[in-house]
C-alpha cells in the first residue's frame, strides 16, 4: 500500500528537468509503431486493477510498447500499466502538480512522435460548474524512452482565466497538439516545440464559462479530420489544415448524443470508422461513419455500464473508452470518494475495467 511519506519521497527522486524539445521539421509525419509491430490480442475479458488510489480519469493505448497510460485524477499522477501481466510498471509524479489539488485527466500518446501528452488542470471548473476557471493548467510532453518530461507549457499564458476545464488532447501529423477546454468549449493548438500557443477555436463573443462545451477530441489517424463532442449533444468535425478551427455539425442518423459527455475515442482496430463516446451516467454510445469522412454518421446505440464486475459493484461514472491490445475494448470508470485526511484522494484500491468488445461488435453487426 502506498503511504504519503513514501510518495513524497519519490517526488524528489523522480523530479524531471523541464527542457525544450527539438524535432526535425516535417509537414507529414509517419505514425510510430503503426505497422512494424502489432500488439497481441488481450483476451482477459473485464478485469479489476488492484492499485491504491489509482482513480483513472482517462487512458490511452501505446501500440508501440503495448502498454496502457492512465491519467490518475486525484493524485495527479500517470500510471503505466501492462494489462497482459496485470502489473503497474510505473507511476509518474510531477513536482508542484502531483499530490496537490491539481488534476491529471488528459493523457494521450502522440502516434507520430511516440511522446506522451499529459494535461494537468485545476479542479475549480469542475467543482463550480465553470463559475471559477482559475488555477493550474499545463501541457507536458513526456518521453517514455528517456523517462523524463521534455517540455511543459503553462496554458494560463493564453487563457488568462477567460476559459478553462482542459481535459483532453489530440495530435496531428504536422506535430501539433490540440487541447480541449470545456468551460466554455475552446480548442488550443500547441506547436511541436511547445513554444507557440494558438486559440485555434474560440467562439466569438466568448460564451459564459458556465456553458459546458466540448468534452473530448478524436483524430482519424493519418488524416486531417478531428471530431469533437459538445455539451449541446452534437458531434462536430474540424479540418486540421485550417489556420483556425471551424466546427461543422455531423448529422447523426438515430438519436443524438446525450448531454453528460466525457471522452471520445476512435479505436485503432476500426481504422477511424467507429467512434466511442463516453456518457458519464449511461455508458458508451457507438457511432459509425463507414467511409471514415464523418460528414454524417449513424448512432448505433448505447452500451450500458454494468452494475458489477467479478462481484465488485461499479459505482462510478463512465469517463472514457479505450482499446487494449489489438482487439479488446474497455470502459474506463471514474470514482469520487472522500479524501483520506492529509491526502488528496480516497481509500479505494480496486478499479474495474469492463470489457465492451462483444457489445460493440454486436451493434456493428446489427447496424
Amino acid at each position: 500500500m502506498v503511504r504519503l511519506g513514501f510518495v513524497c519521497g519519490l517526488l524528489a527522486a523522480l523530479s524531471s528537468a523541464v527542457q525544450g524539445y527539438r524535432d526535425t521539421e516535417a509537414s507529414d509525419l509517419t505514425p510510430r509503431g503503426g505497422g512494424k509491430k502489432v500488439c497481441p490480442p488481450l483476451n482477459r475479458g473485464g478485469f479489476i486493477v488492484n492499485y491504491f488510489q489509482l482513480y483513472p480519469e482517462n487512458a490511452d493505448w501505446d501500440e508501440e510498447n503495448c502498454l496502457l497510460w492512465i491519467g490518475c485524477l486525484w493524485n495527479a499522477t500517470v500510471g503505466v500499466y501492462d494489462p497482459y501481466r496485470d502489473r503497474m510498471l510505473d507511476v509518474l509524479f510531477f513536482p508542484g502538480i502531483s499530490l496537490t489539488l491539481a488534476h491529471i485527466g488528459g493523457v494521450a500518446r502522440d502516434p507520430y512522435s511516440g511522446l506522451i501528452s499529459i494535461l494537468s488542470n485545476s479542479g475549480n471548473p469542475w467543482a463550480t460548474g465553470g463559475a471559477d476557471v482559475t488555477g493550474e493548467r499545463q501541457l507536458m510532453k513526456y518521453d517514455p524512452k528517456k523517462k523524463k518530461v521534455l517540455w511543459a507549457r503553462n496554458m494560463t499564458d493564453i487563457s488568462r482565466d477567460r476559459y478553462g476545464g482542459f481535459q483532453d488532447v489530440e495530435h496531428d501529423k504536422r506535430g501539433n497538439t490540440y487541447i480541449v477546454g470545456t468551460h466554455p468549449g475552446v480548442i488550443i493548438r500547441v506547436d511541436k516545440d511547445g513554444r507557440k500557443l494558438t486559440e485555434w477555436y474560440l467562439h466569438r463573443p466568448l460564451s459564459p464559462t458556465t456553458r459546458k462545451g466540448y468534452s473530448g477530441l478524436a483524430v482519424v489517424k493519418g488524416s486531417d479530420i478531428m471530431l469533437a463532442s459538445d455539451g449541446d449533444g452534437k458531434l462536430y468535425r474540424f479540418d486540421l489544415r485550417e489556420e483556425r478551427g471551424r466546427p461543422v455539425n455531423v448529422p447523426l442518423l438515430g438519436e443524438g448524443l446525450r448531454l453528460n459527455l466525457d471522452a471520445i475515442y476512435l479505436p485503432p482496430k476500426y481504422g477511424g470508422s467507429v467512434l466511442l463516446v463516453a456518457d458519464l451516467l449511461e455508458g458508451i454510445q457507438v457511432l459509425r461513419s463507414k467511409d471514415r469522412t464523418w460528414r454524417k454518421a449513424e448512432n448505433l446505440g448505447t452500451i450500458s455500464k454494468p452494475p458489477t464486475l467479478n462481484g465488485l459493484v461499479i459505482d462510478g461514472a463512465v469517463v472514457a473508452p479505450v482499446q487494449m491490445g489489438s482487439n479488446s475494448l474497455y470502459m474506463v470508470i471514474g470514482n469520487i470518494d472522500p479524501f483520506i485526511p492529509g491526502m488528496v484522494a480516497g481509500n479505494r484500491t480496486l478499479f474495474p475495467f469492463p470489457d465492451i468488445t462483444n457489445a460493440v461488435e454486436g451493434l456493428l453487426r446489427r447496424g
